[in-house]
């Protein structure tokens, strides 16, 4: 009767010891080396121009806390912040830039329109693939935190089998109101159902683009004042679908591809 009270205390211990935690509030940093193909950008129209933003490392700190974010990232030639409010489904983007402050911001609203103009973008918001995830024993060290691979498996658009490998780690996972797609910049299907926290992928993109991304370092207890998540005054703020377009007729802008 002893053995047996023994070994329900040492498996008691080893479940607590390897419980998951979720995370309503952290502060996470990561870098993104984005590298593009040769000859990516198509012509631009008679009059306009097209900058490209994000070429190289770029590097990103993340404030999360209930379901809110604000990314703060560092582009070499400028800096631009990422605000999504979980409370109306909206993506922020501001961006400084050559003595311009400017921003657009998507919600649901928006992604119709886009949807309306461009059938393409309906197709790949309403595609919706079914996926499988193999988890490997395979582990390294990512900031400090054992990670293991992990291989999501799906069928694309066209109906061929691919394959996205991620290195997470199981001692966290952020909590339902998070959209991981938009904190990791990825829209790999099955990433939200992933058993715990992507710190590792490379996502190559139809046109050839490679997005290597890799988390630095990880604070879970952190502190953050709800004002962190107050977009600011001062910028020239666009729906995305005008902003895209070139809300001038002259000018559009490409971010990270």
């Amino acid at each position: 009767m002893k053995f047996i009270s023994t070994i329900f205390i040492a498996l008691l211990f080893c479940s607590s010891t390897f419980a998951q935690q979720t995370v309503n509030e952290a502060i996470i940093e990561m870098t993104m080396h984005i590298t593009f193909p040769e000859s990516d950008l198509p012509p631009a129209p008679e009059g306009a121009q097209v900058m490209r933003i994000g070429d190289g490392e770029v590097k990103s700190k993340m404030f999360l806390k209930n379901g809110n974010m604000k990314m703060e990232t560092d582009m070499g030639m400028g800096k631009s912040y990422t605000f999504y409010t979980v409370e109306n489904k909206t993506t922020t983007t501001l961006m400084e830039m050559m003595g311009r402050k400017m921003g657009f911001f998507s919600n649901e609203e928006e992604i119709k329109k886009m949807q309306a103009a461009d059938t393409n973008q309906k197709r790949i918001q309403s595609f919706k693939p079914e996926t499988f995830i193999e988890y490997l024993s395979d582990s390294k060290k990512i900031a400090g935190t054992t990670c293991y691979k992990a291989i999501i498996r799906y069928k694309n658009s066209k109906g061929e089998e691919k394959q996205q490998e991620v290195w997470y780690t199981p001692d966290f996972r952020m909590g339902e109101e998070f959209r991981i797609s938009t904190i990791m910049r990825s829209e790999v299907p099955g990433l939200n159902k992933l058993k715990g926290f992507p710190m590792e992928m490379e996502v190559v993109r139809q046109n050839g683009m490679k997005m290597h991304y890799l988390v630095s370092k990880v604070d879970l207890n952190a502190k953050i004042d709800d004002k962190t998540f107050i977009i600011p005054g001062g910028y020239d703020i666009k729906p995305q679908s005008e902003m895209m377009r070139g809300g001038n007729g002259r000018e559009g802008f490409r971010i990270g591809g």
